[in-house]
């Protein structure tokens, strides 16, 4: 029985896919995987594109919503908007009592074809690894690592790790850029110590890009625990420096609450 995405989550997800100015987005972050694996719950939809639909795309996404949904549409806002390139869309759907983040982003470039499963557009989980592996290094969430450690169960960190590297290969124009790179994400290809930094984090994300609605884990009953997750992401990190011949650093103390 699926615990980790609510009825209400998948029926807005199909939804906003079905509206003419999203088909080309494709759902990811944390609710692709919660999909995927039930493991912890989600309450956001981040829909993603690999191409540039520009300030006009987005506009019409904004009139398409507004017509869809009505007065449940709250706080629809631009949180960057410099140009075509650098923009994203950030609004709040009210189901019921339930109130739904959405985020739509373009320009996410991906390495493999959209899945479809129920009628649902997906990213591929590896691409969500590789966007994970960025985001986990950049923004230190427990959510990214508490995911990653299920990807990884799966796909072997040494693998993902060396795709990233053939990605960034491959999308290092300016044309490639996305969002988040106007926040300086780092890349854990230059520092892969930056895979650990989730146990020195304190500080908090800009509300200019696109962010988790908080850093707790909501763990669907019977899933691992973020103790367990987090040994065994280091495991496996410690296996990574061993292929990339970095030290692994000592233990400091670290809380794993």
């Amino acid at each position: 029985m699926m615990q980790a995405v609510s009825s209400a989550l998948l029926k807005t997800i199909k939804e906003l896919q079905a509206l003419p100015s999203l088909s080309m987005f494709s759902l990811g972050g944390g609710t692709n995987l919660a999909y995927r694996y039930n493991h912890r719950k989600s309450i956001d939809i981040d829909l993603f594109s690999n191409v540039i639909i520009g300030i006009e795309g987005y506009k019409k996404i904004e009139e398409e919503l507004n017509a869809f949904y009505g007065d449940s549409i709250m706080n629809l806002s631009y949180p960057c908007e410099e140009n075509d390139q650098y923009v994203f869309l950030r609004c709040l759907i009210k189901k019921g009592e339930t109130i739904i983040k959405v985020e739509v982003l373009q320009n996410m470039k991906t390495m493999y074809d959209i899945e479809i499963v129920d009628e649902i557009r997906f990213i591929s989980k590896k691409d969500i690894g590789l966007f994970k592996l960025v985001s986990a290094s950049s923004r230190s969430a427990k959510k990214d690592i508490y995911d990653l450690d299920y990807i990884t169960e799966e796909i072997d960190i040494v693998e993902l790790f060396e795709e990233l590297r053939v990605k960034q290969a491959k999308f290092n124009n300016e044309e490639d850029k996305s969002i988040f790179d106007l926040d300086g994400d780092t890349s854990p290809i230059a520092n892969p110590l930056l895979l650990l930094s989730f146990d020195k984090a304190t500080t908090t994300a800009k509300s200019s890009i696109p962010i988790h609605s908080d850093n707790h884990i909501d763990i669907v009953e019977g899933s691992k625990s973020w103790a367990l997750a987090r040994l065994e992401w280091r495991t496996k990190v410690r296996k990574l420096y061993r292929h990339l011949d970095v030290d692994f650093p000592g233990p400091k103390g670290v809380s794993i609450n």
